[in-house]
């Protein structure tokens, strides 16, 4: 279901006294209880229960103070305490600071250069639910042993790097092949190609962004640009330019300073 601008009512009218107008009115703001239980959904990493709760505002509505005179700003200022407060309930949830931080940051940046009031609250649903799947990643991670989740977190932070599985196991303090089975064990895959895995979707990332495949391939310590390429088409069927060509979104210096 697409989003209904006009399902989206201002609170507060008059400029020199909103309370009294909203008292005139009968026109509040949603009940905190109902904005908890929506961001409560991010935290717990429930996407169904959340397609569920974003479907009840749509078609209910809600209401919210006025920000701006602006009806692009109104929006605009809506989606930053909107994001800001998500991405709090996703830390809440489990999600690394790391991860949440970047991800509040790309959302904003990306809400400054949306032109459009439906377009903002278009791209906001689909981030909702995108943060909620971090989320819910984030939470499976807790069933791993602290060798495999401390790996997981080492790998996370330290992607642009060339990554061993001997100098990660040393970080862990265990053997090499200890770590390799343990891994290959509780995530399902073995650690080398979780590795290729998570640098190739970061990689994809970049991209969107516009950054070139060579820089991409540099940047993520892959031992040759026709390396990275052959592993990419591998992955995704389609080379990093092709993959770029279908994805990449408009960007500013800040998206292609990485």
């Amino acid at each position: 279901m697409k989003p209904d601008l006009q399902k989206i009512q201002i609170a507060e009218q008059a400029k020199e006294n909103p309370l009294f107008d909203q008292r005139e009115s009968g026109v509040r703001h949603t009940p905190y209880q109902a904005e908890t239980a929506f961001y409560n959904c991010i935290k717990a990493g429930d996407s169904a229960l959340l397609e569920h709760k974003m479907q009840e505002y749509l078609q209910s509505g809600f209401v919210v103070g006025r920000l701006s005179c602006d009806p692009l700003r109104q929006i605009q200022y809506l989606a930053v305490a909107s994001v800001t407060l998500a991405t709090r309930a996703a830390l809440e949830g489990g999600l690394d600071e790391l991860h949440a931080y970047n991800f509040s940051d790309r959302c904003i940046q990306t809400v400054d250069r949306l032109q459009e009031p439906l377009q903002i609250i278009e791209y906001l649903m689909q981030q909702a639910h995108a943060l909620t799947e971090l989320v819910a990643r984030a939470r499976g991670r807790l069933q791993y042993s602290p060798h495999v989740r401390r790996c997981i977190s080492h790998i996370d932070r330290c992607l642009h790097e060339n990554l061993r599985v001997s100098e990660l196991a040393e970080i862990c303090g265990v053997s090499a092949d200890y770590l390799s089975a343990i891994f290959k064990k509780e995530v399902g895959m073995p650690l080398r190609r979780y590795i290729l895995q998570e640098k190739l979707k970061e990689a994809c990332r970049m991209l969107e962004n516009g950054c070139s495949c060579s820089r991409a391939a540099y940047i993520l310590s892959f031992c040759s640009e026709s390396y990275f390429i052959a592993c990419f088409k591998q992955a995704f069927g389609v080379t990093p330019h092709v993959w770029a060509s279908r994805n990449a979104r408009p960007c500013t210096k800040t998206d292609t300073e990485i």
